[in-house]
């Protein structure tokens, strides 16, 4: 089966680049290899087995192919079938769908002139697959819904919405995919999570260039520098020592002794002072470079790609998680920070902007406790939470805008969504601190945070419990 589907996405491919008129015959013909229509597979097995295995744009290929099976099995009802498969298949059906019936109720208004229903629908079935690769997306419009920021649910791609952001598919992948299809959603959950391009400008970035012989000479210069330091360090303490030992006091051992090893202390001093100056200068000499740099907006916040040679990758933060489809962020508004991904800059600016007076959905901050940096808080920062009812971890960290090295301060943001999809709460933990918000409104009022909250609390009490800092954050249980 594999091997079938190999090749006809080969063919596909050569048909569509080369036009080669002998793969224009019948769709049968074509897949059995064979010159008569008796060698091929019926229209009933090719539709059941061959075409489900391809790509939604592979499939809307097929019929230039050919007209004969074409135009038969890739049609509206194909790719409404293929939309229903892959919001099941993301878990977006409820969340997210598509004007059915635009194009052919009389009621409805007229699609765009530059798309036709077949086409609409193409764009729908292929941007919602590759959906697939926006793997938070599901998560991030129900946290949308639950605060009111994304209106009523589902988020309908609207006809409008295709025709500007997805004319053809080089225009869709002008970003990574996450990126690519939070701007076509994006718009339709409110300008808050609207994404749109910016300005080019100027900026100073640290990189590592990817070409091996400038690795191998950044390395040498790091290491002349490092021998040259131990060699000064190493000769300006041992003259000074004797120096001080041959000098006035060397009729006198033992003063003499201790001036010279407070003299050679005072001089190590200076020099790693001096080393630490000009090894702070080097980096910025070898690694930083002024660009223009493409930045994006995402609701109040810029935001651009952290490029390949960015030096950020080099930092295991980076490394663990990154993926192509959902790229590592930087964010030039203040605080500076840098994300390891996409999806976790954008839930962590929704829920920002939830944090202001004026916000829908607006999320109170129930609880703020400083437990500093023990064995559970420390456990909470690092540990993985990969489990299917965990949190949503934003992990980031802290940049800084005026020195090269970056400021490696870790920030964490847990984000739950409790009470069937209705409540959102978060836990951050900024600065050796627990700070709980929630859009939950208090129950009552002159009782135990408990009462006042429960949905939220009886979720964070169970959270905590795990890493033992339920008692001195919540409190005992009533």
């Amino acid at each position: 089966m594999s091997r079938l589907r190999w090749t006809w996405r080969w063919l596909c491919r050569l048909c569509y680049y080369e036009g080669d008129d002998s793969l224009t015959e019948p769709l049968s013909v074509v897949v059995a290899g064979g010159a008569g229509a008796d060698q091929g597979l019926s229209a009933d097995v090719f539709a059941r087995v061959v075409i489900p295995l391809l790509p939604v744009d592979d499939a809307v290929r097929l019929r230039g192919v050919s007209k004969a099976y074409g135009t038969q099995l890739i049609d509206e009802a194909f790719l409404l079938s293929r939309i229903n498969s892959s919001l099941a298949q993301q878990q977006l059906t409820g969340l997210v769908d598509v004007e059915r019936d635009r194009g052919v109720d009389p009621s409805a208004p007229p699609l765009p002139p530059s798309l036709s229903r077949f086409g609409y629908l193409a764009r729908c079935a292929y941007v919602i697959e590759r959906a697939a690769e926006w793997r938070h997306m599901a998560r991030f419009i129900r946290v949308a819904g639950a605060c009111g920021a994304a209106g009523q649910l589902p988020v309908v791609l609207s006809a409008e919405s295709v025709a500007a952001n997805v004319p053809d598919k080089e225009t869709f992948h002008r970003l990574p995919a996450a990126m690519a299809v939070c701007q076509i959603f994006g718009g339709l959950l409110g300008s808050g999570a609207q994404l749109t391009e910016s300005s080019r400008d100027e900026t100073s970035v640290a990189v590592m260039s990817l070409h091996p012989l400038v690795q191998l000479l950044t390395a040498a210069v790091y290491l002349i520098y490092l021998r040259w330091f131990a060699w000064v360090l190493v000769q300006s303490m041992l003259c000074t020592y004797q120096g001080v030992r041959n000098g006035l006091l060397s009729g006198r051992p033992v003063l003499s002794w201790i001036a010279a090893l407070a003299a050679s202390l005072l001089i190590c001093a200076f020099v790693i002072a001096f080393a630490v100056y000009i090894g702070w200068r080097i980096p910025s000499l070898l690694h930083q470079r002024k660009r223009a740099v493409q930045w994006y907006r995402f609701g109040e916040r810029r935001l651009r790609l952290i490029d390949g040679d960015g030096l950020w990758r080099l930092h295991p933060f980076m490394r663990r998680t990154c993926r192509h489809t959902d790229s590592r962020i930087s964010s030039s508004e203040p605080p500076l920070r840098v994300y390891r991904s996409f999806s976790a800059f954008a839930l962590d600016t929704l829920l920002e902007r939830l944090s202001v007076p004026w916000a829908p959905g607006l999320m109170n901050v129930i609880l703020d406790v400083t437990v500093g940096r023990r064995g559970g808080y420390r456990a909470m920062l690092r540990d993985a939470f990969s489990g299917e009812s965990d949190p949503f971890v934003v992990d980031s960290r802290v940049d800084s805008s005026t020195e090269f090295l970056p400021l490696y301060v870790p920030m964490r943001l847990l984000v739950l969504l409790l009470g069937g999809g209705s409540v959102v709460a978060s836990v951050s933990l900024p600065e050796e601190r627990i700070v709980v918000r929630t859009t939950e409104a208090a129950v009552s009022h002159g009782v135990p945070i408990d009462g006042r909250f429960p949905v939220t609390v009886a979720a964070v009490r169970q959270l905590l419990r795990r890493f033992g800092l339920e008692n001195e954050t919540v409190g005992p249980l009533p």
